[in-house]
C-alpha cells in the first residue's frame, strides 16, 4: 500500500541505523515490507545472519491525523508492557531510537516473527482452522485487556489523557471531526448532530471506570500465523488506554462469534451495545480520513467508510 506517511530511507541511513543499535554487527541486506498502511517497514538481515524488522516513523512535518501523533512511542511501550504481562505473543523490541540523530525520525527494531499474516494466507486455511485462530485471538485479547493503564486516552499524548472516560473519548472523537474539517473531508453525517447524540449518551460511558490496554487494530493483517498457530500480534501503534469494547473483535460489522467465544463473552448489556455503536462510529470517522491524509491511490476506502458511517449515524436515532 502506497501512503504519504511512509518514510523510506537510503541504504546508507539504514546501515547507520543498524550499526547504531546492533554494533558491532552491520547491515547485510534489506527489503521493504509493503503490507502496512502507515509506517514504512523493512526486513533487515544483519552480518551474523539474523533477520529483524525495522519500523520508521513519518518525517517531521508530514501531516498526520491527530490520533497518529507520537504513535511509535505508544507502540514500543505497548509491546514491552504486553511482553512483561506474559501470555501475549508479541515480537521483542530490540532497540528504539527517538534521538533523531542517526535518522531524522524515530525508529525501532524488533524481532521477526515466524510465519505470515492471516490476511496473506487466509484463503489457504480451512473454516475450522480460521475459527480456531479467531478463538485463540479472543483469548489473547482478553489477556491484553487485563493490563491496567495509568489513565484513559492516547498513550503518547498527555493532552488526550484523563481520569474520566467520557471526557477523554469525547475529545478523541472531536479531534477526528476537527481533522475532517482541516482536511476538507466530507463525513456524510452532521458533526453537530453526532456530538449532540454523544452528550445524550454520556451515561453509558460512565460505567467504564478502569483504563485497560486496548490493541484496537487486531485485524487479520496483524495476526501472524505459522503452522496453524499464532506466533504473534503486531502493529500496536494505535493502542489506546480505554474500554476493551473498542477492540476490533467487538465491531458490529465483523460478526466474529469465534473471537467472542474465545474472549468469553456471550451477550452484551444495552449500555455495552450502545458503546460498541459509538466505537464503530469513532473507527469509521478515522478511516474516512485516511484517503485524504495518506493520499491513497484510490478513494475506495473513503467510499466504504462514509457509507458505513451514514448507516451507523441512523442507528443513533437522533
Amino acid at each position: 500500500m502506497e501512503s504519504l506517511t511512509k518514510n523510506r530511507q537510503s541504504e546508507e541511513t539504514l546501515r547507520k541505523m543498524a550499526e547504531h543499535i546492533f554494533h558491532p554487527l552491520r547491515l547485510q541486506s534489506y527489503k521493504e515490507l509493503t503490507e502496512g498502511y502507515f509506517n514504512v517497514a523493512y526486513e533487515v538481515t544483519l552480518s551474523n545472519g539474523e533477520t529483524v524488522i525495522l519500523k520508521i516513523a513519518p518525517k517531521d512535518g508530514v501531516r498526520v491525523m491527530t490520533y497518529e501523533i507520537n504513535i511509535m512511542c505508544a507502540e514500543v511501550q505497548a509491546l514491552e508492557k504486553a511482553a512483561e504481562h506474559g501470555g501475549i505473543p508479541v515480537p521483542k523490541v530490540l532497540g528504539h531510537d527517538d534521538s533523531h540523530t542517526v535518522c531524522k525520525s524515530s525508529y525501532f527494531f524488533m524481532e521477526k516473527l515466524n510465519g505470515s499474516s492471516m490476511n496473506q494466507i487466509k484463503d489457504t486455511l480451512t473454516c475450522e482452522r480460521i475459527d480456531d485462530i479467531y478463538m485463540k485471538t479472543g483469548k489473547i485479547c482478553r489477556e491484553i485487556n487485563r493490563i491496567a493503564c495509568p489513565r484513559f486516552g492516547y498513550p503518547g499524548q498527555p493532552d488526550f489523557q484523563g481520569s474520566d472516560w467520557y471526557t477523554v473519548f469525547s475529545r478523541m472523537l472531536k479531534a477526528g471531526i476537527d481533522d475532517a474539517v482541516k482536511g476538507s473531508v466530507d463525513l456524510k453525517i452532521p458533526a453537530d448532530g453526532l456530538l449532540r447524540c454523544l452528550e445524550r449518551d454520556k451515561g453509558v460511558f460512565l460505567e467504564v471506570r478502569s483504563p485497560k490496554l486496548v490493541h484496537w487494530d487486531l485485524w487479520d493483517g496483524n495476526i501472524f500465523i505459522y503452522d496453524g498457530r499464532i506466533t504473534g500480534l503486531i502493529d500496536w501503534e494505535r493502542c489506546i488506554w480505554g474500554d476493551p469494547l473498542m477492540e476490533v473483535g467487538f465491531r458490529s460489522h465483523s460478526d466474529n462469534d469465534s473471537f467472542l467465544k474465545g474472549y468469553g463473552i456471550t451477550e452484551f448489556t444495552e449500555s455495552e451495545k450502545r458503546r460498541i455503536l459509538w466505537y464503530d462510529i469513532y473507527m469509521f470517522v478515522l478511516v474516512s480520513l485516511e484517503c485524504e491524509y495518506r493520499k491513497y491511490e484510490t478513494m475506495d476506502m473513503y467510499q466504504w467508510s462514509t457509507h458505513m458511517l451514514a448507516d451507523l449515524f441512523k442507528k443513533l436515532g437522533e
